[in-house]
Formats: C-alpha cells, structure tokens, sequence
C-alpha cells in the first residue's frame, strides 16, 4: 500500500470497467481522478457544476489542466476512448510536452493489442502496455506500485 497517496488520472470508456479500477486503486491507497474520455478528465476535475463546466476542446488544453494540478503520479490509459481522441493522440501530446509531464508513467491498458498498436505506445512513451484480457487488476496495481517505488 502506498505510504503517502499518490494520484492515478484514469482514463477508461468503459463505465463497469472505470469503477472496477477507481474502486481497486482506491482499495490499495491512490487518489483517483477518473474520466471517460479526455475531455472528461479535465471537465469533471475543474469544479464547476454542469451549467458552469468549462469546455475542452483538445487535447493541449487537457495538459494546461494536468499542469495546473498539484501532482499526477501517474496515468491509467485505454486505447479506445469516448470523444474524437484515443489514447494514442493523448500519449503523443502528452509526451512531446515535455518536463516534467514527459516522466509520468503511462499504464496502457486496453484490448486494442495488434502489435503495432502496441510498439506506437512504447515508441511514443507509454511505461507499459497491458492487454486488458491476459491481466488481472490486482497485478496492475502492484506494477504500478513498483514503478512508483511503492
């Protein structure tokens, strides 16, 4: 269990899936910023109610949102996602920013698994990429724990 919480944005278009995962990295210590897409990531997280929601339109000024947060450790992705960008589109923005956003993990988690799918993640940056299917949550969890240095 980690000794100081630590923050996991997830990302997942699945709604049973995206509650299975908040509920288990919630169980083993982490805060949770949970979303359905992109957008939904950084709408939800901004504090309006839902007349006052700010809009985001892409994915740079989803990153001026994660910037302004105090502290991401680290980033639950799914390929495939709600709105006009995947996962891959995220992790190659959200790489080529730079800083120290370039050296938060990403976790890829998803059942797109062709193997090109696979190397454009790692080639862009992604930490890890775990094909949803051949992965129990628990073990994910404790590799995500490991790379934190839990």
């Amino acid at each position: 269990m980690p000794s100081k919480k630590k923050t996991i944005l997830v990302i997942e278009d699945e709604r049973p899936l995206l509650t299975a995962i908040n509920a288990g990295l919630k169980k083993n210590g982490f805060n949770v910023i949970a979303a359905r897409s992109v957008e939904e990531a950084f709408n939800a997280n901004l504090g309006k109610n839902d007349r006052g929601e700010v809009t985001v339109k892409t994915i740079e000024q989803a990153l001026m949102y994660i910037e302004s947060l105090e502290r991401v450790d680290a980033i639950w992705l799914d390929h495939h996602l709600l709105g006009e960008e995947d996962g891959l589109d995220f992790v190659k923005k959200f790489k080529a920013n730079g800083g120290r956003w370039s050296a938060i993990p990403v976790f890829v988690v998803s059942n797109a698994a062709s193997p090109s799918t696979i190397k454009a993640y790692l080639e862009n940056g992604a930490s890890k990429y775990y094909v949803k299917s051949n992965h129990k949550l628990e073990d994910i969890i404790k590799e995500i724990e490991a790379t934190l240095g839990e």
